[in-house]
């Protein structure tokens, strides 16, 4: 994996050499080991390397390919052998044993969306065809490697962070206040919004370009459910099935020339990798934070993570150039971090939930259609009791869920789900918003953006609508843009298997029941990896990287927290009174505010370094 970046300009006065550099030079923790610039007449590409394929200089970037096409490139292609053996098959040979190479030949021999429907791995790349003086911009099929860019009629600028972009000094620097609702509402900014007005992520399965001035968008791939009308098949038959395509994604991401190991937290999709790994010949070093069957389980580290707000900061630092307050970020930057000491390239099972049904609120959802069957007068009266109960120390006691189950079930007819995915609705956010934000508390742009995707999702069943929107939304904005972020920030590349675009359309056509059935989860996972991991694995409760955010504000983190939430730049956008009212209330342990109050935090810290980095235009804010 690398850092990208690059520009076509009508007018040379917008962008040039000077800042394609600095904003490459913004890109060295994605790529330490080469960097490349390419200028040329009206356009320059450029990279910063991490090498994992062909460690030789043949791997430099930006690549000339047919025809003076150049390309500047961000992932990998896993299948790139039989890419190439099918382009020998034409005449086709290659120079190198890099993917890059075999991408330009493909483009060139098949076009951009033949050559992306042969593609099978991560990626996002800029390509510039001097014929017709087009700059492509391309994102793989689930969203795994960032792209984000701005275009007008007069240049395109793009890259794969925004901190990058921030050192174009053309770059907008007004801040999108619609961009900031969704980001209180889901936690994460959903694509195509960024934090700045203007600059945009090109989504998932897409592909943009750029022609004197004109932008061209188009979806080239999507998912689709169809177990609906899935053929009739026994549950072994799914479940081998299910094993030989994760075996093939794990075999093709175990493809590496530098040092390769696993994160493994306990759960089913890491514990599947790591024994599909071993099944593979490969006995992997394995890397977690707080379990003890890895190879490297710093336990004694994750104390220090939780006695100290240090590491919190570093994260804040390191792995925040666009606001997202999931707090297992830090963790996962913190086990990045360990590995990387060791290794280059990780597995994971990022995906597995989205792909395979995983979540809680997956079960919660079924369990709501009988809660629905009771009286309304007795679950108004449940509601509210739940609401009076203070929350449990324990992260997921029964008490919690019930709270949570309540709040979840509380959506609208045919939206229940969006209740487990907005943290901040009207009324909360009439308390809270002032200044620009004021006007935005009861536009419903978080419920228009769930809704809009929601009648869009290519699925009939209510479980499938419910996945397409959290591989759609959650997925690629808050899940791939958090394991991004903290392991580029180390330069470590991060893999899975589960999002694999073969297994999510595999996983796709699966029956309902195969996914979720009665209290079972994964199911047809779970007996697909049953020969593959020890049994305890498939019964034990599903942890994650996890870190206690809501104790760490009532203690380690409370400074910081009152600093940023009552900061006369806090003032400008929030009442600075409901954000005290909010963390006496955290603090005293009768209320759990951890999400909206840690939401609110790394928003504020965020303006700050903006504002202390000079992105920050004065008076933009």
């Amino acid at each position: 994996m690398c850092g990208i970046t690059g520009y076509a300009t009508l007018d040379p006065r917008r962008v040039g050499a000077v800042d394609l550099r600095a904003m490459n030079d913004a890109l060295a923790h994605r790529g330490p080991d080469d960097e490349g610039l390419h200028v040329a007449d009206g356009y320059g590409l450029a990279q910063r390397r991490l090498a994992i394929l062909d460690l030789t200089p043949a791997g430099h970037q930006p690549m000339e390919g047919p025809a003076g096409t150049w390309i500047t490139f961000n992932g990998e292609i896993y299948n790139f052998h039989e890419i190439a053996d099918e382009l020998a098959a034409h005449g086709v040979g290659t120079r190198t044993r890099c993917d890059t190479e075999v991408m330009l030949l493909a483009l060139h021999q098949w076009g951009l969306e033949g050559a992306l429907r042969r593609f099978n791995g991560m990626f996002a790349f800029g390509l510039w065809d001097p014929s017709s003086r087009t700059l492509t911009l391309a994102r793989d099929h689930l969203g795994v490697k960032p792209m984000y860019y701005y275009a007008d009629s007069e240049c395109i600028v793009f890259a794969s962070e925004l901190r990058a972009l921030e050192r174009w000094s053309g770059m907008p620097r007004a801040i999108d206040h619609e961009a900031v609702d969704l980001y209180i509402a889901y936690e994460h900014v959903p694509a195509p919004w960024t934090m700045w007005r203007g600059v945009r992520k090109l989504e998932p399965g897409s592909w943009l370009q750029w022609r004197d001035g004109v932008v061209t968008t188009r979806r080239w791939w999507e998912l689709e459910y169809t177990g609906h009308i899935a053929p009739a098949r026994s549950l072994d038959d799914w479940a081998e099935e299910c094993r030989a395509r994760l075996r093939r994604a794990t075999e093709l991401r175990m493809i590496s020339d530098a040092p390769l190991g696993a994160l493994l937290s306990g759960g089913i999709d890491s514990s599947a990798v790591v024994g599909l790994m071993a099944d593979l010949g490969h006995t992997p070093k394995t890397f977690s934070i707080g379990f003890d069957d890895a190879s490297y389980n710093e336990v004694e580290f994750a104390r220090m993570v939780a006695a100290s707000p240090e590491l919190t900061l570093e994260v804040l630092e390191r792995a925040f150039d666009e606001p997202l307050a999931d707090v297992s970020l830090i963790p996962t930057y913190a086990v990045s971090r360990m590995a990387r000491r060791h290794v280059t390239v990780v597995i994971s099972g990022d995906g597995g939930d989205e792909v395979f049904a995983g979540y809680d609120w997956y079960r919660a959802a079924a369990l709501a259609d009988r809660y629905a069957r009771i009286p309304g007068p007795v679950r108004w009266a449940v509601d509210a009791a739940l609401r009076r109960v203070p929350p449990t120390a324990k992260k997921k006691g029964l008490v919690n869920k019930l709270k949570r189950f309540s709040e979840g079930v509380q959506g609208a007819a045919g939206l229940e789900h969006l209740a487990w995915l907005i943290h901040a609705h009207a009324d909360e956010k009439l308390r809270l918003y002032r200044g620009p934000l004021s006007p935005l508390a009861e536009a419903g742009a978080p419920e228009r953006l769930g809704r809009s995707l929601l009648d869009a999702a290519r699925a009939v069943e209510p479980l499938s609508r419910r996945q397409w929107v959290d591989i759609a939304l959650w997925l690629p904005d808050d899940i791939l843009a958090k394991v991004d972020r903290a392991s580029m920030a180390v330069a470590l590349e991060a893999r899975s298997p589960f999002l694999d675009y073969e297994v999510a359309e595999f996983a796709a056509r699966l029956p309902a029941s195969m996914h979720l059935d009665g209290g079972v989860r994964k199911r047809v996972l779970r007996h697909a990896i049953r020969p593959l991991v020890p049994a305890e694995i498939l019964t034990r409760p599903k942890e994650g990287f996890s870190m206690p955010m809501k104790h760490w504000l009532r203690g380690e983190l409370q400074p910081m927290m009152r600093d940023l939430l009552t900061s006369s730049s806090a003032s400008e956008w929030f009442d600075t009174g409901e954000c005290t009212r909010l963390m006496d209330e955290h603090v005293s342990g009768r209320f759990n505010h951890a999400h909206l109050l840690w939401t609110l935090v790394v928003l504020q810290r965020w303006r700050e370094r903006s504002a202390n980095s000079g992105a920050l235009a004065e008076g933009a804010a």
